[in-house]
């Protein structure tokens, strides 16, 4: 059986040479399919999968060399990019105190929109114009409601059911009255893939036939290899989000960022963002809170963080601070570990960032929980830095 030649479906008057398209433009656009047999029609390359052995690897080997054609991002894809980034931290700053943004580097692929309709059966998202791999803002929403909806059904405090529907909106909507928005808004991720370039990932689904066809599973099948799209490991990921304080309550003016923080520890490391989490994609290592600051004009990113620390600091989002009467010092604990106490000057200075109420509180019943501050690892020790901005 002779292989189907690789073709894309566009007009003639379109150039054929595509490497300077986006790779959303050409995933979704100008795909180089399989040409039929009689050299007009194009047929789903399952159907047209040879039986032989060594043609049939060949064969799986150009079904994913469809897709790695076009992970390379061009240059004018990769300026585009940068441009949209820089464009959202500059945004970012201008809501000041309201704009929350973290950062971090995937440890695993990241794949997004596998289940939208596409000639090889595995989609994937592009953001049109751009032709961009992108995370949708709602989808960013829905993973940190499910964490903070794990973290309040594992006894975390502050993780209310109240605390949740006010920051984003009631789930449940039993009257009409009941509907209102929530205070958080969540922006759309690009992700900055290594390399500049996505990668191919395979998945060899067993028992076709069971599946399909309703037979009987057993070991002597052969799986078909599917190939999909993703972003690759190690690749960098903005979350912006802002807050409307006016729709909180009180109590959670202060303590939204806080909050918010926590869930995004949460689901990086135990929900994951995107498709097919359950086997591992989509995860992400966590780094500190960064503060909206603008960018340089040279387009590169301000890596301060929101107390006015270094890059090395760490937040620790719902630390107990605690007070010994004796001698004055206070110290931080979160997740079993304690800072190193803060003693005079270093302590009046926390005592002046908590206010009056909280000062007051913490001097009265010798411990103050839920508490977001900034540490830092200094050899063996770890030092308590300061309150995170809230």
């Amino acid at each position: 059986m002779a292989l189907p030649q690789r073709i894309a479906a566009i007009p003639g008057f379109i150039p054929k040479d595509l490497k300077d398209a986006a790779p959303g433009h050409r995933f979704q656009l100008y795909l180089e399919h399989w040409q039929g047999a009689n050299g007009n029609a194009f047929e789903p390359y399952k159907k047209s999968r040879p039986q032989g052995k060594d043609e049939r690897a060949v064969f799986d080997r150009e079904c994913a060399g469809v897709l790695r054609d076009l992970c390379a991002l061009p240059p004018s894809s990769l300026n585009v990019l940068k441009g949209i980034r820089s464009r959202q931290q500059a945004l970012s700053a201008h809501h000041g105190a309201n704009a929350f943004r973290i950062s971090t580097t995937s440890t695993a692929p990241f794949a997004t929109g596998l289940g939208n309709e596409h000639p090889i059966e595995n989609g994937f998202a592009f953001l049109t114009p751009y032709g961009l791999p992108y995370l949708a803002g709602s989808g960013v929403k829905g993973i940190l409601r499910r964490a903070m909806q794990e973290l309040r059904d594992d006894g975390v405090d502050a993780f209310t059911s109240e605390a949740i529907n006010a920051l984003f909106g009631p789930e449940i909507i039993n009257q009409p009255q009941d509907a209102q928005r929530g205070a958080l808004d969540f922006w759309d991720v690009f992700p900055n893939p290594a390399g500049g370039r996505l990668v191919v990932e395979i998945m060899t689904p067993h028992h076709g036939g069971y599946y399909q066809k309703d037979e009987t599973p057993h070991d002597s099948g052969a799986p078909v290899p599917v190939s999909f799209l993703a972003v690759p490991a190690k690749s960098q990921f903005d979350f912006h989000v802002v807050c409307q304080p006016k729709r909180l309550p009180a109590s959670l003016q202060n303590q939204w960022r806080a909050l918010l923080d926590r869930a995004f520890q949460h689901a990086f490391e135990w929900v994951g963002f995107g498709a097919k989490t359950s086997v591992g994609y989509g995860a992400m290592a966590a780094i500190a809170t960064q503060a909206p600051t603008r960018p340089p004009s040279d387009g590169t990113s301000n890596a301060q963080t929101a107390s006015g620390t270094s890059p090395a600091a760490q937040v620790w989002p719902t630390a107990k601070l605690t007070l010994n009467p004796s001698t004055g010092e206070i110290k931080a604990s979160f997740d079993g570990k304690t800072t190193a106490g803060l003693k005079g000057p270093d302590a009046d200075r926390l005592r002046t960032e908590l206010g009056e109420e909280r000062a007051n509180k913490l001097k009265k019943n010798k411990e103050l929980k839920g508490i977001s501050v900034a540490i830092e690892q200094q050899g063996n020790n770890v030092v308590l830095k300061g309150l995170m901005a809230s």
